[in-house]
């Protein structure tokens, strides 16, 4: 008998004459796949050579309202960073418009929408006990990591000492109901950040802002989520989305290394991701399951 907690998957019993091989499966879908082209540089820097602000445009229409809000924050955190424009300040200088149908005028693609192969292959078996945990049990699931440290992040950003004392206070002043943890930075809200639970608390050390969460149960997606981060935590970090003031951020350089400082910030939520800005982050912590 075996020993999978899953029904079987027994083979259709349909001959077609073909034999279909793993290696030759793999291999035949082991190219990125391009579906379209999605976000395009318009306007003035591309018409001209320069401009007093940027406009860009999406072909989003069609795309889930998540995905789509994932996209935005990526573009303008990383539109702030290159330029040293406070985040919240942003759009003022970044202009994105959202279409079914692409630019209008003179236009420069910029990122495609793409199917790209993941590396390395690995075969998730169903009766991998871990696949179970979320659905057999209603204990809660919490998680720790370090959602901010002092480490130069992907966007050559650096939150100071200073300013990682200023999100964590700002994040106790945060009303429980609104100490929301994301998804990837969307709209979705998969769990609760906790200020402490049992003997653990969150707190600031030389290291970075540790941070606690619990994941919620009442949402299919949240417990996809959950599944997979008990199953290999190392491949999720924490990501802190921060407000910063515009007078408290400087460029520096040290050596041939440059990047923008960020020495005042205050909290405005947290999320889960496989890819976190800063990946110091990683991994996450499995308290309790």
């Amino acid at each position: 008998m075996s020993n999978s907690k899953f029904l079987p998957v027994p083979s259709g019993g349909k001959k077609t004459g073909r034999t279909f091989k793993l290696e030759d499966v793999l291999e035949c879908f082991s190219k990125p796949a391009l579906i379209r082209e999605l976000i395009y540089l318009v306007g003035g820097t591309v018409v001209r050579g320069e401009g007093n602000d940027v406009d860009v445009v999406i072909r989003a229409g069609d795309l889930p309202p998540a995905l789509t809000e994932a996209i935005l924050f990526r573009l303008f955190r990383a539109f702030s960073s290159y330029f040293n424009i406070p985040y919240d300040e942003t759009p003022k200088y970044l202009h994105i418009t959202i279409n079914d149908y692409g630019p209008y005028t003179d236009y420069i693609p910029l990122f495609s929408l793409a199917l790209v192969p993941r590396q390395p292959v690995k075969i998730f078996r169903m009766s991998h006990p871990g696949m179970e945990i979320i659905e057999k049990s209603r204990r809660e699931l919490i998680v720790g990591g370090y959602a901010a440290t002092s480490d130069i992040d992907a966007v050559k950003e650096r939150i100071s000492e200073k300013a990682l004392q200023s999100i964590f206070k700002t994040f106790k002043q945060t009303p429980s109901e609104f100490r929301n943890l994301m998804w990837d930075h969307t709209s979705t809200q998969i769990g609760v950040l906790l200020e402490k639970y049992e003997d653990k608390e969150t707190y600031v050390d030389e290291r970075g802002w540790y941070i606690i969460g619990k994941l919620r149960y009442d949402i299919p997606v949240a417990k996809t989520i959950a599944k997979k981060i008990i199953e290999n935590p190392a491949e999720f970090g924490f990501s802190v989305k921060i407000g910063v003031p515009g007078d408290e951020i400087k460029q520096v350089c040290l050596g041939d290394v440059c990047f923008t400082e960020i020495e005042e910030a205050y909290f405005i939520e947290t999320s889960i991701t496989p890819n976190p800005a800063n990946p110091a982050t990683k991994p996450l912590k499995v308290i309790t399951k």
